[in-house]
């Protein structure tokens, strides 16, 4: 429930930039990390076949969300409503944003759980810190690609959308640093309450007993 609320939270942040500190930060950087954090811990326990199946219900969320916006967009204002004007500046770019949204969401967390889940197998579940930063760094890469060029390309200038994705990355990258000791104990917890220790393939070189997911 957590990750659908921040998918959706997000969308509605996605639409405005803000200054911090001369740089252009995109308005919902702070979920988007929280999301990534919440998408390892759920890698790691589940493995990347559960965590793509709660995606695939994210993005329903997504396209049931971008519908019902649009519809309230283009349907007439009420009589004495006054802000239908700033209402449609804003929400007409929210098709665009979600589809650049759903377009990063698929590459960007299946690429993060992919990575997490596989290297967790091959490295036989050691080295999570690693793991965690490797998976969202190159998740991060292919994010500030397809995010702010389907979302911003022809609409703010290059230095913007650049300087925007440059920062999300690093803010990212130093976010996952710093809580990565309570992800990994996070992690740890939840799998000791489901009582699972989850791979979506034998590990190299065995020597780990494999649960399923009960």
């Amino acid at each position: 429930m957590v990750m659908m609320a921040l998918m959706l939270i997000t969308n509605v942040l996605n639409l405005k930039f803000i200054d911090f500190f001369g740089f252009s930060v995109i308005g919902s950087q702070l979920a988007y990390v929280v999301s990534l954090i919440l998408a390892d811990v759920l890698s790691e326990v589940y493995g990347y076949r559960r965590v793509r199946r709660l995606l695939y219900v994210g993005l329903a969320c997504l396209i049931l969300y971008a519908g019902f916006v649009e519809l309230i967009v283009v349907l007439p204002p009420a009589r004495g409503y006054a802000n239908d004007a700033a209402y449609r500046t804003l929400f007409s770019q929210a098709p665009r944003i979600v589809v650049a949204s759903i377009s990063a969401y698929f590459v960007t967390e299946l690429t993060n759980s992919f990575i997490m889940s596989s290297l967790k197998v091959r490295f036989a579940a050691r080295y999570f810190y690693w793991r965690a930063l490797a998976a969202v760094g190159m998740a991060q890469l292919v994010n500030g690609v397809t995010f702010f060029g389907v979302g911003f390309g022809g609409v703010l200038s290059l230095p913007t959308i650049l300087s925007a994705a440059a920062f999300s990355w690093v803010s990212v990258i130093l976010c996952e640093l710093l809580v990565l000791p309570m992800t990994k104990q996070l992690a740890a917890r939840l799998k000791r309450y489901e009582g699972v220790e989850h791979f979506d393939r034998a590990p190299r070189g065995g020597g780990i007993e494999l649960d399923e997911i009960r």
